[in-house]
């Protein structure tokens, strides 16, 4: 439904543009073609493409989405047309008014496609804003009744709307080549970032099947140091001997030594320091 909508639209500026181009050429060229024919022509197409349109909301299936007004734009046109031909009079006396608003509407479809044009980066949008300018200043000076501007070219109206449709179909193809070379330089660019993605990601595998079939090349964990294992008890006994192995047992009890003084070699064994003294005093 989104496709269907697009497109219609695009038909829709693409019409607008035609019957533009169309109009202002008949006017200037058409010998015996008169406004007040050209008028009812186009009072009696807006009452054809209601009665389309309406017929196109109910048939398409329209109405049970709310975000188409299909039916409301027919009925619209349907009564622009009518009152075109009651009023057709005060129609053809303000022709040139209808035709700035044409143009008008016509230049500012032409800006936005120089717009986008412009967001895409493509040099043509220059050329886009000068049509933009020129259609829009036109238009301007039709409807503002700019009469030093308009009375200068003869038919200036007529001329605008040529100027606006043949602008508005230009920027509309401009614009839709723009778009398609941008969607493919986007793929484009988006190829060579998954290329270079898996480019990156096949080398760092290659790199890892390098270090893992190697055996010389350390690594990270293996370089890493062993932690030292924790230090066993000096009086832990060793695998060899029995678990239940007590030093007590083994050793002999602790004795204490008893002194012994040998007589000396100078002294007499016999001596005795008690009878000394008595004989001292006696004398």
């Amino acid at each position: 439904m989104k496709n269907s909508t697009s497109k219609s639209t695009v038909i829709t500026q693409v019409l607008l543009a035609v019957v533009a181009g169309a109009l202002g050429y008949l006017l200037l060229f058409g010998k015996n073609m008169q406004v007040l024919t050209l008028c009812r022509f186009l009072c009696g197409g807006l009452i054809v493409v209601g009665i389309v349109s309406i017929f196109s909301y109910f048939f398409s299936g329209d109405f049970k989405r709310i975000d188409r007004f299909g039916f409301a734009l027919g009925v619209m046109l349907i009564l622009l047309g009518c009152i075109g031909f009651i009023q057709m009079d005060k129609l053809t006396a303000n022709f040139d008014m209808y035709t700035g608003l044409l143009a008008l509407i016509l230049g500012v479809l032409t800006l936005q496609g120089t717009v986008q044009v412009k967001v895409l980066d493509y040099a043509v949008w220059v050329l886009n804003l000068v049509l933009t300018i020129i259609s829009i200043a036109g238009a301007f000076c039709v409807l503002a009744e700019i009469t030093m501007v308009t009375g200068l070219v003869k038919g200036f109206s007529n001329w605008v709307l040529i100027i606006c449709g043949g602008s508005c179909l230009f920027s509309l193809i401009m614009t839709w080549i723009c778009i398609l070379l941008a969607k493919r330089r986007d793929k484009k660019a988006q190829k060579e970032a998954e290329a270079q993605a898996q480019s990156g990601t096949a080398s760092q595998t290659s790199q890892t099947a390098e270090t893992s079939g190697n055996p010389q090349v350390e690594t990270p964990q293996a370089a890493a140091p062993a932690a030292d294992p924790a230090p066993q008890n000096e009086f832990q006994p060793a695998e060899s001997h029995h678990t239940g192995f007590d030093p007590a047992d083994d050793l002999p009890p602790s004795q204490t030594p008893e002194l012994v003084f040998a007589p000396s070699e100078n002294h007499h064994t016999d001596f005795q320091p008690s009878n000394d003294t008595d004989q001292e005093k006696s004398e």
